[in-house]
């Protein structure tokens, strides 16, 4: 059941960063120099919510992966499932206040200069669905990535707490915060071998 509900989960997921992407990847073909120039300019909650998405993104990406090749532990499959469902209503949320108050719902280029988080501590980068799919250890290689990756976004949600500009930015922030280290707490024993049967 719980693969079942991921499944469908991420067809609409798949629709919806598809329709939700528009122009991200003439986004991320920007140079540096321009994303530098740009930088200055851009508000807070925009580079929050342009580094925040695609973010989600890969963490869905993942978990759909783990599901597909069979995750054995069921508070795994759990955390998978649970990062599917609530991760992809957070990026809708995310695109609709960037339309909002930003005019669009096209991702600019992360930018961690304005978060305030250098790029290394962003999370991103830290494991995809080809390595899940590929592990030989797939319950400790999933732990593994998905911690590294919410350390990620502990650390931007982190910075929104101190620095967002919106009450909604700041609100979603606690609640990633808060679901996130749950949900790495459940992790730790399988990433460092701890768990039995």
């Amino acid at each position: 059941m719980n693969r079942l509900a991921v499944l469908v989960l991420i067809g609409a997921a798949v629709s919806t960063a598809a329709a939700g992407c528009g122009g991200g990847g003439d986004a991320s073909g920007t140079g540096a120099s321009t994303a530098t120039a740009v930088s200055g300019s851009v508000p807070f909650d925009q580079a929050f919510i342009d580094a925040m998405v695609p973010h989600h993104r890969e963490a869905i990406e993942m978990s759909v992966a783990a599901d597909v090749r069979g995750l054995t532990q069921p508070d795994l499959q759990k955390v998978a499932t649970d990062i599917v469902g609530s991760q992809q209503k957070e990026i809708e949320q995310m695109l609709g206040w960037r339309e909002r108050w930003f005019g669009s719902r096209t991702l600019g280029p992360v930018l961690p200069e304005v978060l305030g988080v250098p790029a290394s501590e962003l999370g991103m980068g830290h494991g995809s669905a080809d390595e899940v799919s590929g592990a030989v250890d797939l319950d400790a290689t999933f732990a593994m990535m998905m911690i590294a990756h919410h350390e990620g976004a502990i650390a931007m949600a982190e910075a929104a707490q101190r620095r967002g500009q919106h009450a909604e930015i700041k609100r979603l922030a606690t609640a990633i915060i808060e679901a996130q280290e749950r949900e790495i707490e459940i992790m730790k024993p399988h990433a460092t071998g701890e768990h039995h049967g």
